[in-house]
């Protein structure tokens, strides 16, 4: 749904317009490139692409966005641009994907020019030659799903619990994303591809968590098939699990399910974008 937020606020002030001729609209500008903070030069070159579109086409009035800052369309180098195009018009799958790639490019163009301009070549050991905890860190950081099943069940042998492996070597993964996201040396696109890694591994662990489950509750001398799900008594507490109305991404809600339903508690999982009626119904 985010990713065509810039085609329907364009969409949105074209019709707007069409049907009441004499409102003003206005917009902030800069939430639409937040996400890529710290590489001026794609921020500003997707809201040169947002700018032309939205006033040129569609009617916008004014534009909230730093005129210090601002570049021309004409400025932009096309390659740049039709990546810029191809983001806010959502035009294909591999936009957000084609724009990381240009501004990891960018990001080096700029430490290179820190280190006035001498780049230095070192044959780095292979990532997958670490052990299975780099590994998973190294994959999360970067949002490579390929190998994180493999990984994941490396660590699993090596693990007295299948939740240790979520508390321990994959949330530890999660806290660098968040500290390097918060250092502004991650951006949102990155963070969501991590987040998919992170449900990958998770799904990957639950249906062993789910044995020792049952296999816990055999020992008990109880029947793990035979549970009524109206009784209560043997759960250490409820939790109710949601995400807010304008929150699509579930992964720190799904985490924390897990975690609280593997040390026995009932979890009601109603969903994500949930309004203030749903979570109190």
């Amino acid at each position: 749904e985010h990713a065509n937020y810039g085609i329907d606020f364009i969409n949105a002030t074209k019709t707007i317009k069409e049907t009441c001729p004499y409102v003003k609209i206005s917009g902030g500008i800069s939430n639409l490139s937040f996400g890529f903070r710290g590489v001026t030069k794609i921020r500003e070159s997707i809201h040169a692409c947002f700018l032309h579109h939205a006033i040129t086409e569609s009617g916008m009035d004014v534009g909230i966005v730093n005129a210090n800052e601002m570049m021309m369309l004409k400025e932009v180098e096309p390659e740049l641009l039709e990546a810029c195009e191809d983001l806010v018009f959502n035009k294909n799958p591999e936009a957000t994907d084609k724009m990381l790639e240009m501004t990891q490019r960018e990001k080096a163009a700029i430490e290179l020019r820190k280190a006035g301009g001498q780049g230095v070549a070192v044959k780095e050991k292979s990532w997958r030659d670490e052990n299975a905890v780099k590994r998973l860190e190294h994959s999360l950081v970067n949002g490579i799903s390929e190998f994180v099943e493999k990984d994941v069940e490396e660590a699993r042998q090596g693990a007295e619990r299948p939740l240790h492996v979520i508390e321990g070597p994959l949330m530890d993964g999660m806290n660098v994303v968040g500290d390097l996201f918060g250092a502004g040396k991650m951006f949102l696109p990155q963070v969501i591809k991590s987040a998919r890694v992170m449900k990958k591994a998770v799904a990957y662990l639950l249906p062993f968590m789910e044995k020792e489950k049952r296999e816990k509750m055999i020992a008990e001398g109880k029947d793990p098939d035979d549970v009524d799900p109206d009784d209560d008594s043997q759960y250490a507490g409820k939790v109710l699990m949601a995400t807010v109305k304008g929150d699509v991404h579930d992964i720190g809600k799904n985490i924390v399910a897990v975690v609280l339903g593997c040390n026995n508690y009932k979890v009601y999982d109603i969903g994500v974008m949930c309004t203030c009626e749903k979570v109190r119904g």
